[in-house]
């Protein structure tokens, strides 16, 4: 990534916090798994399975000129020795869209395995994992597995080589193994409690002195914030076109409340006062917590 120029690099780190950003940032999250050893262990502890040897195919960082199409997008893409593919992305912002986005990753990462007239068969396994810090399915679940099966018969498996995973850090650790468990609850309480996450932790103490990611992390907050702005100047845009006040609302509404809720959970997590939110939204400070009590975040 390109640098910022230094006044806006002097005002940017007067909103940042980088002693609070922690395992859970989405971008951290990327960098430390961005480490091969962390990224195998991280995937046998999620997986149950033994991974003889995992690649980080790279980090990767996708962000749409607005919000009506996938948005922003931070994750770490990886194969194993078999070829068989790995996405991880942590998720911080509830959105009812997750298992669709997962579709989307999974025909995306066929792409990547199979070139254009090349038989099905060469396909081999891939593997969408949602990290998230709620609980999508209400079931107060640590992980949720999904996989194709016959309604008619749950004996018979699709063998499509699909699988999708959603982890709750908050669920219930009820069978949940104890490797695995360790990790869910670091990725909880930033506290951790074995080798593998002390070791994590050391990856995240170290990154957050690192002046050169320190510039790359404020160079992608300023693109995101400049998608923010375009994604609720195209949605005016787009509702004034129509002519009609529901066009307007639901221009408003796509580039404005998405956005905009992205936005503010993404700045709390980065651990910003309501006062700097808003400032930086453009926002009241009562419209940041209307927003906030709808969503049922904690601050």
């Amino acid at each position: 990534m390109g640098h910022l120029p230094e006044r806006e690099v002097c005002h940017m780190r007067r909103h940042i916090d980088f002693d609070k950003i922690g395992i859970t940032d989405d971008v951290m999250f990327c960098t430390v798994l961005s480490n091969s050893e962390d990224c195998r262990e991280f995937l046998q502890r999620i997986l149950g399975i033994e991974i003889e040897e995992i690649v980080v195919v790279g980090t990767q960082v996708s962000m749409k000129s607005n919000f009506h199409a996938k948005g922003v997008r931070l994750d770490v893409y990886a194969k194993d020795k078999k070829e068989n593919a790995y996405d991880i992305e942590m998720q911080t912002t509830k959105m009812r869209e997750l298992p669709l986005r997962s579709r989307y990753y999974h025909s995306e990462m066929d792409s990547y395995q199979i070139a254009e007239g090349e038989k099905y068969g060469n396909l081999k396994h891939s593997i969408v994992i949602f990290v998230c810090n709620f609980d999508l399915f209400a079931k107060n679940r640590s992980v949720y597995t999904f996989e194709s099966i016959c309604r008619e018969d749950t004996e018979i498996h699709l063998q499509d080589k699909r699988k999708t995973i959603f982890i709750n850090i908050n669920g219930s650790r009820e069978g949940v193994p104890k490797e695995l468990a360790h990790l869910l609850d670091y990725l909880k309480t930033k506290t951790p409690t074995d080798g593998f996450t002390e070791r994590l932790e050391q990856r995240v103490l170290e990154i957050r002195r690192d002046t050169e990611w320190r510039d790359d992390y404020m160079t992608l907050e300023m693109k995101m914030d400049e998608k923010y702005e375009q994604g609720r100047e195209q949605g005016l845009k787009e509702g004034i076109t129509k002519g009609i006040e529901q066009g307007i609302e639901q221009g408003i509404e796509l580039g404005i409340g998405q956005g905009l809720r992205v936005q503010i959970q993404k700045k709390l997590n980065k651990g910003k006062s309501i006062s700097q939110i808003a400032d930086e939204c453009e926002e009241s400070e009562e419209e940041i917590w209307k927003i906030i009590r709808e969503n049922g975040w904690n601050v």
